[in-house]
């Protein structure tokens, strides 16, 4: 352990390098490997349900703006080295939790239907999986705008900074990316 810690702080590349890939992996690679997969074995699923491979939001936000985003959050937070308190972390968490599950009720009680929840209020694995992740990546974004309200608090100017108009930059494209695939903005 003390090795990897070492390892990263004399190579901090190391450290980015590893969030940007574990992001592409768990948010994007193993829903198109699912994707993928169930193509290959023609599964009425992918013919019947919009899948990953054919939202936007999912190819470019999920392969490259969440993982970007990640990865300015990762490098500023190293960079205050802010020393988080349990609530911190548990408001975040318990914050997300509560948008995670208001967005699949949302998605249910509308009817969204994709390869996720193939009828209201019937997730597939596949769903179930989205939804962790959310949830994961939601909690990891509301502690990092948490930390920056408290940064801003005790030294407003430490706030500006280009990782954090980086983040501010790929959350919208991702969200811009998201409602134009369900239809709500052109």
């Amino acid at each position: 352990m003390l090795h990897t810690v070492s390892a990263v702080e004399q190579r901090p590349w190391l450290l980015l390098a590893s969030v940007f890939a574990a992001t592409v992996f768990f948010g994007f690679i193993v829903q198109a490997v699912g994707n993928v997969y169930l193509n290959w074995r023609a599964d009425p699923i992918v013919s019947e349900y919009r899948t990953t491979l054919t939202y936007t939001s999912a190819v470019i936000g999920d392969g490259l703006l969440i993982p970007l985003a990640n990865v300015f959050i990762t490098s500023q937070l190293v960079a205050w080295r802010r020393r988080p308190r349990a609530a911190e972390i548990v408001g975040a968490v318990l914050g997300a939790g509560v948008v995670t599950v208001v967005v699949h009720l949302y998605q249910a009680v509308n009817a969204l239907l994709n390869w996720t929840m193939v009828k209201p209020f019937d997730w597939s694995p596949l769903g179930y999986y989205h939804a962790l992740f959310m949830w994961s990546e939601l909690s990891f974004v509301f502690f990092f705008w948490g930390q920056v309200a408290l940064v801003g608090k005790e030294n407003p100017r430490a706030i500006l900074s280009q990782r954090v108009a980086f983040v501010i930059l790929c959350g919208a494209l991702f969200l811009r990316l998201l409602f134009a695939d369900y239809g709500y903005i052109r």
